[in-house]
């Protein structure tokens, strides 16, 4: 595991913080084994059961997930879904293949497909994009019968919330699906104990409210909704603006924020790039903890991390030092 890297011009000024702010997912929580699973069961199951191709082999390894997120702008895991989702209908469409392995082994690979999206932009708009310029037009045709973006998050919620939680979480009992969420393979990594007692905290999150709530309750965590950004309040990262937001309910003057994806990373520098952004200064902290792991260390400092930590809890017991 990585050591901690904190900027030298840094530690002089890390004492004089007056927040902690918090990613959830591959900060808080380890979501390996419950949101990344629900991407590729997700598409396996929109491959398979919608789009009626014979299931040889996965379309999509949780490991591919990671491509998505070093590429940008796929916080939202129903967008990521959504994303591959397309790609699979669009090599569907293009060669005819009716079975999975014959789709996964069609170019693009995910490596290759992400890194043009970040090329070209990032998100699920720029995907689109992508895609379509891949097709004819009655490809396109083809393609637009057969992708169901309400239906491809509406499974997705599915195998997340379960039977248990699916109404609770998403307002609605699944209609696809049968068994437990999951989400109950979720499990905290985070010490809350090394928290600063006298330093509030603050949450920015891709997570639903109803998620983030389910997540406090996994992780044990008291963080008051007042201080909370989620998916709800219609600004995402990584649009600096949610940070803004976060500064303006918190109201504190110089705030560490700790993420694990580059939209974490890309949400503290666009903050900076904003009108607003002289009230206070938020620096980033990337752990290695995430979906991206320890492997992307060196793409993380090269994309302007001030500190790189192996998980949330090698940061917070050095905070505990100086604050």
């Amino acid at each position: 595991m990585s050591e901690l890297f904190i900027k030298q011009e840094l530690l002089k000024t890390l004492p004089q913080i007056d927040a902690i702010l918090l990613d959830v997912d591959g900060v808080i929580l380890d979501v390996s084994e419950s949101y990344r699973v629900a991407i590729t069961q997700t598409t396996q199951y929109f491959g398979t059961e919608v789009m009626g191709l014979e299931d040889t082999g996965p379309l999509m390894k949780g490991s591919d997930t990671e491509w998505f997120k070093l590429a940008g702008g796929f916080n939202s895991d129903w967008d990521l879904t959504n994303a591959a989702v397309m790609l699979v209908i669009a090599k569907h469409v293009q060669s005819g293949a009716k079975d999975t392995a014959s789709i996964a082994a069609q170019e693009p690979s995910w490596q290759d497909f992400t890194a043009e999206i970040k090329r070209r932009g990032s998100g699920i708009s720029t995907a689109e994009v992508l895609i379509l310029e891949r097709l004819t037009a009655r490809q396109r045709r083809d393609f637009a019968n057969t992708f169901q973006p309400k239906l491809v998050t509406q499974i997705f919620q599915e195998m997340y919330g379960g039977e248990d939680a699916c109404k609770s979480l998403y307002g609605f009992d699944p209609e696809h699906l049968e068994g437990e969420g999951l989400y109950k393979e979720e499990t905290v990594m985070l010490d809350a104990s090394l928290l600063p007692s006298r330093l509030p905290v603050g949450l920015l999150t891709g997570r639903t409210v109803t998620e983030t709530r389910l997540a406090m309750k996994v992780a044990k965590l008291k963080i008051p909704e007042s201080n909370w950004m989620t998916d709800d309040d219609g600004v995402k990262k990584p649009d600096g603006r949610a940070l803004l937001l976060l500064q303006e309910k918190m109201n504190f003057k110089f705030a560490v924020y700790i993420g694990d994806t580059m939209d974490d990373l890309n949400v503290v520098k666009n903050y900076r790039e904003l009108k607003g952004a002289g009230r206070a200064k938020i620096v980033s902290c990337i752990v290695m903890s995430g979906p991206s792991g320890d492997a992307h260390r060196r793409l993380f400092l090269e994309a302007g991390t001030e500190i790189a930590a192996p998980d949330v809890n090698a940061i917070l017991q050095f905070l505990k030092t100086v604050l």
